[in-house]
């Protein structure tokens, strides 16, 4: 908030002179103010197609819009293991994989991620839920699943590379960490546990 000094004049010709009534002005709306949609994620597990042998990430989730106006979102989800590997959700993912997974689930509200793209309506009779699918790739101990789209939010940041700068965005992150094997992996992953100083999910800048 800015806070506006008033000078008073010492002189008296100053205190003799009228001076004009001041109109309180109402603060203008912010352009620029960032907002976030909240991000609930469910439990992350891990499917074993029967038909192939290959295993998959998978995790439903819930989006809420509490920032006061509509907004029109875009999410995009994202695993990045332990070497630096980006996988984009459903790349690599079979069709028939995804449905296997939708009926385990066995929720009729659920949707693939393309489905909650579009209008998101304020509060929670508006949410959207649906679920994510990565495939398991290379046998790993700990991943973090990335979603950008859910806000506005923007920083120039230097690029460890290049040197240049460059525009990141705000994105929700999720860390996890398989305790053992992956073959032994009964239920959901535990989250893992956050460095000091910081918490496990948070946002980031990307």
């Amino acid at each position: 908030m800015l806070v506006m000094a008033l000078a008073l004049s010492q002189s008296a010709d100053a205190q003799a002179a009228p001076q004009a009534p001041v109109t309180p002005k109402r603060p203008a709306m912010r352009s620029d103010e960032v907002w976030n949609l909240e991000y609930e994620a469910g439990p992350m597990r891990l499917y074993r197609d029967a038909a192939t042998g290959e295993s998959y990430w998978y995790a439903t989730f819930t989006l809420f819009n509490r920032t006061g106006q509509d907004r029109h979102v875009a999410p995009r989800w994202e695993l990045v293991d332990e070497e630096g590997r980006v996988t984009p959700e459903g790349r690599g993912v079979p069709g028939d994989v995804t449905k296997a997974i939708q009926r385990l689930l066995n929720d009729p509200q659920l949707q693939e991620s393309h489905g909650v793209m579009g209008a998101l309506g304020q509060g929670p009779a508006n949410a959207k839920v649906g679920f994510v699918v990565f495939p398991a790739g290379p046998e790993l101990r700990r991943f973090s699943l990335l979603v950008s789209g859910i806000s506005n939010g923007e920083d120039a940041i230097k690029d460890v590379k290049t040197g240049k700068r460059i525009v990141a965005r705000r994105t929700w992150r999720i860390d996890y960490q398989i305790p053992g094997e992956r073959s032994a992996l009964r239920g959901p992953v535990p989250l893992a546990e956050a460095e000091t100083g910081s918490a496990n999910p948070s946002w980031i800048y990307r």
